[in-house]
């Protein structure tokens, strides 16, 4: 099977599989004929998967096999100087199990029959032609498991060594799935998932969304991750498991952009409340990345992309050296990137501004960016070393420089130049050790800092000053240290239930300062956390029911204490049901506690401006609510509010997964319902149908149930104005000639505060599809997210407002199908993008916004290592992203945020987009 198959589609089969990775020495055969090594083992007759791991250890074999398949089977006895296939053998007999090679020398375990269908994961093996040498040798990569148990590994959403959370969703992207998806950066690949909305931090907007307060606070042209759309802050990303420093000017994000796609083996998705093993910010999913450790020889990879219409390129560039030796390993990988801008020029089928207010100059469409100009530089130093036979220590560091460019247009018809510098750097060490047979224990320590500086340059005649208007310096740091105990705690009629139980200590610190004026944050941070969890398999192989072939309980909880935010304790239950091989049914309940980000806690940034109101007015094109109100003072508040409150939250999922293979036709199922509960939100208030923060007051005026108490106030007191302006941390602003005694308005609804609730709920479905016809390998299916309803209420006592399909908000249906054809080291793919079509708001009779539909295709060869020469290890590879060059659809145009005619939650203004590599492995 090629290596392209999909890991993810394996995760999301009904049973997993385990495997076992150690080092151990082992002895060269004696017959020069025979170039596998002689291992000596010593493996006691016991339950077969344990003696698997065993073998594993003793061997340096990774063995890949399912809970399922080895459950209530015993092993016979292996002592003595075996070549490892024999051992494995030998440990096999009677057991209706065999062995078949995998990628990488992976050793199969599966049943003994032709077409095989174990434990409800799929493994399929390709019939074996006669060689062409004319292709590329395969055979090593022939035969690919698609459901796995990591013995040595941690997947994301459990501390279970060994163990992938059956009773939550998740999906993992194997490295040639992330390679081969056209996407020429992370947050690319991850913006493609159904499950990820587009909204929040992201290249796409140069000072963020007017529906999204913490998205105008990205002075970095970062990309950050927004699971189920519940914002930035909501998805954790992590780096093999560990936190990385937040970035953008509250620290609420981290950015996708500064990781390497090089340096990337899988990409681990969880779209359940986590906290419970990973603490806070866990509340719509965690997105793990896990960089490359296991690579041996040289690989050199350069690529060059340019849209067709247009003057923007890419090229990007990527070295990678590995080295393994008996107990460890030792890789390092470069890479670099340069990509131009996108201006509006290039993309004219966009749009302009509309003019907002009589005298607005409709921009120069050279001069505003739909996506910066930026060079990334990035290294990874990652190894691993077995001390000893139960010691095995590892450590990576990963730094990225990023620096952008990009111009924006503002409504007062000037020119700025952004231009900021990104520096990231993540430290880890880990260790683990054995202490028993079923028992081990390990610690993780970790260190990341983010760098940003940026400088806005104000373009007059044409030419760019020397120095900047502003400068704003941002400096996160995070530490954190992990301890885990985990094994086996003892044995029911179902299985061995498993525990794990772990302490966890980090420090935060954050700072944004526009240098030479003020420091709008400052503030830190420290959290330490008790955590524990366990599974208990109820029913298994030796006590199956009918009906009933597993049911395994996971429970797990964490208790954090913060600083600044005191404790919290978050609690999850998962529950699997198998009631037939192949067929899982799931389900989960969790609670999530995420305090605010530090640049909120400690926002420094308070501040208002007066303005006339009938100036304001006249803005959006409205009369005043009331005559009374004609000649006043308006008064609009910025910042974060005093006191926050942690966002908290309550998700349930429940789903199916089934596989199944009939007549060399291979197939997975995953369906998920989802309900989540987001209660405290940080974010400005919403306004209903979607209108400007500037139409408040009428409504309020009209309405004064529409916003919670306090949203606006009318005709002040004195004393009211002469606290709100005291509670400012910057000077009030004062324009066209208003006074403070004069105040009619005072408007809240953009101060950043804990919001109600926001209620989210909807399906995923993921269905795959493999056979081998007589063209070669056909590979299919489909990932989509339904959303039955997004719903933000201000305050208990105001109405919910349904913000689902409309404007910069999540659509309700969006998909991405794939189709592959392999032969050979030839591989063609296709992908399918759908957005449905929706509205600018709920009004009735409001614009309607078109469904988007985009074709991205791949097609790549691998010339293998059977040429001869130059050819041999090379690589080719031709994608194309938006292959039919589909516009975005037409939306409403936002001068005032620059944003032109399109939505960048939803659509993209790249365009067509073609890239061509060439990888040479040595």
């Amino acid at each position: 099977m090629q290596s392209n198959i999909s890991f993810k589609r394996a995760l999301l089969s009904a049973a997993s599989l385990s495997f076992a990775l150690a080092f151990a020495p082992c002895a060269s055969s004696a017959d020069p004929l025979v170039s596998e090594k002689v291992c000596r083992f010593n493996i006691p007759s016991q339950e077969l998967g344990d003696a698997l791991r065993l073998f594993s250890e003793q061997s340096s074999t990774p063995v890949l096999f399912s809970g399922e398949a080895v459950s209530g089977k015993q092993a016979p006895r292996l002592q003595g100087s075996y070549l490892p296939e024999a051992g494995l053998k030998t440990l096999l007999g009677g057991s209706g199990l065999e062995t078949v090679e995998g990628p990488g020398g992976v050793r199969i375990v599966r049943p003994e029959r032709e077409e095989a269908r174990a434990s409800g994961a799929l493994s399929r093996t390709r019939p074996q032609p006669a060689p062409d040498p004319d292709e590329p040798d395969n055979s090593a990569t022939e035969t690919s498991t698609e459901t796995l148990r990591a013995e040595k590994i941690t997947v994301t959403g459990t501390s279970l060594r060994g163990l992938a959370p059956e009773s939550s969703p998740l999906q993992v992207y194997g490295r040639d799935e992330v390679l081969g998806s056209g996407a020429t950066s992370l947050d690319q690949f991850i913006r493609a998932l159904p499950q990820n909305f587009g909204g929040g931090s992201t290249e796409f907007t140069s000072i963020g969304l007017p529906n999204d307060s913490n998205s105008r606070q990205n002075n970095t042209s970062g990309a950050s991750a927004n699971l189920r759309g519940l914002g930035s802050r909501g998805t954790l990303v992590l780096i093999n498991g560990n936190r990385m420093a937040p970035t953008s000017e509250i620290g609420d994000f981290v950015d996708l952009s500064l990781i390497p796609m090089a340096a990337i083996e899988r990409v681990e998705v969880l779209t359940d409340g986590a906290s419970s093993i990973y603490g806070g910010d866990a509340v719509a999913g965690v997105i793990n990345f896990i960089l490359r450790d296991d690579f041996e020889g040289a690989e050199t990879t350069a690529s060059y992309g340019t849209v067709t219409e247009g003057r923007m390129e890419e090229y990007r560039f990527s070295q990678t050296l590995g080295s393994a030796w008996d107990s460890g390993n030792l890789i390092g990988t470069y890479e670099y990137s340069s990509r131009d801008n996108l201006t509006l020029a290039d993309r004219p089928d966009i749009g302009l501004f509309e003019p907002r207010v009589d005298g607005d100059i409709l921009p120069d469409a050279r001069f505003l960016d739909l996506l910066p100009a930026q060079e990334r530089h990035s290294l990874l130093l990652s190894g691993s070393q077995q001390v000893s036979p139960k010691l095995g220590v590892s450590a990576s560091a990963l730094y990225s420089k990023r620096d952008t460019e990009r111009t924006r247009f503002n409504r007062n018809t000037s020119i700025d130049v952004y231009e900021t510098e990104s520096e990231g750097l993540t430290l880890a060490f880990a260790a683990d050790y054995e202490l028993s047979a079923s028992w081990a224990a390990n610690l993780d320590v970790s260190y990341g800092q983010i760098r940003n500086k940026e400088g806005r340059f104000r373009i007059e005649d044409g030419i760019r000053p020397d120095d900047p208007v502003d400068d704003v310096r941002t400096d996160s740091d995070l530490w954190s240290l992990d301890f885990k105990l985990d094994g086996d705690l003892f044995s029911l009629p179902g299985g061995t239930v498993k525990a794990a139980v772990g302490g966890h200590l980090r420090r935060e610190e954050f700072s944004n300062e526009i240098l030479g004026l003020q420091i709008t944050a400052d503030g830190d941070r420290d959290v330490s956390a008790l955590y524990a969890e366990v599974q208990v398999p109820l029913i298994g192989e030796q006590n199956a029911l009918p009906g009933v072939r597993r049911l395994e309980l996971n429970l797990s909880g964490r208790l954090d204490d913060y600083s600044d935010f005191g404790t919290s304790s978050n609690p999850k239950l998962g529950l699997l049901w198998s009631p037939a091989d192949g067929i899982n049914l799931r389900g989960s309940y969790s609670t999530s506690f995420a305090p605010p980000p530090l640049g909120r806690a400690f926002s420094l940034g308070r501040t208002g401006q007066l303005l006339p109101y009938d100036f304001m007015l006249g803005f959006i094109g409205e009369d005043a609510p009331d005559p009374s109100l004609n000649g006043t003072g308006y008064i609009q508040v910025f910042g974060t509010a005093k006191d926050l409150d942690p966002e908290t939250s309550e998700t349930f999922t429940a789903g199916l997964d089934a596989a199944w293979s009939r007549g060399g036709h291979d197939w997975a199922l995953s369906a998920t319902y989802y309900d989540i509960s987001f209660e405290g939100r940080l974010g400005s208030t919403p306004i209903p149908q979607g209108l400007t923060d500037i139409s408040a007051p009428g409504i309020a005026w009209d309405n004064p149930g529409a916003f919670p108490a306090g949203s606006v106030v009318f005709f002040p007191s004195a004393q009211e104005i002469d606290d709100l302006v005291a509670s400012f941390d910057t000077p009030i602003a004062l324009f066209f000639g208003a006074t403070l005694d004069n105040v009619g308005v005072i408007n809240y609804v953009n101060v950043v505060r804990n919001l109600a609730r926001t209620d989210t709920s909807g399906l995923d479905l993921q269905l795959d599809y493999g056979t081998d016809t007589p063209l070669g390998r056909l590979d299919a299916g489909i990932n989509a997210n339904h959303i039955l309803d997004f719903t933000q209420q201000a305050a208990a006592g105001t109405a919910a407002v349904e913000t689902l399909n409309t404007y910069l908000n999540p659509v309700d249906l969006t998909l991405r199908g794939h189709a592959s054809l392999s032969r050979g080291g030839l591989t063609a793919s296709a992908f399918i993008n759908y957005v449905d079509n929706y509205q600018v708001d709920q009004t009735e009779g409001a614009d309607g916004i078109s469904a988007w539909t985009t074709v991205d295709a791949t097609l790549s060869y691998d010339l293998g290592a059977r040429r001869s020469g130059w050819l041999s290890g090379v690589g080719l590879a031709l994608s194309v992203t938006n292959l039919f060059d589909e516009a975005p659809p037409m939306t409403p145009a936002d001068g005032a945020y620059s944003m032109t005619a399109y939505d960048p939650t939803n659509a993209s203004p790249l365009g067509r987009f073609v890239t061509f590599e060439v990888r040479k492995a040595f």
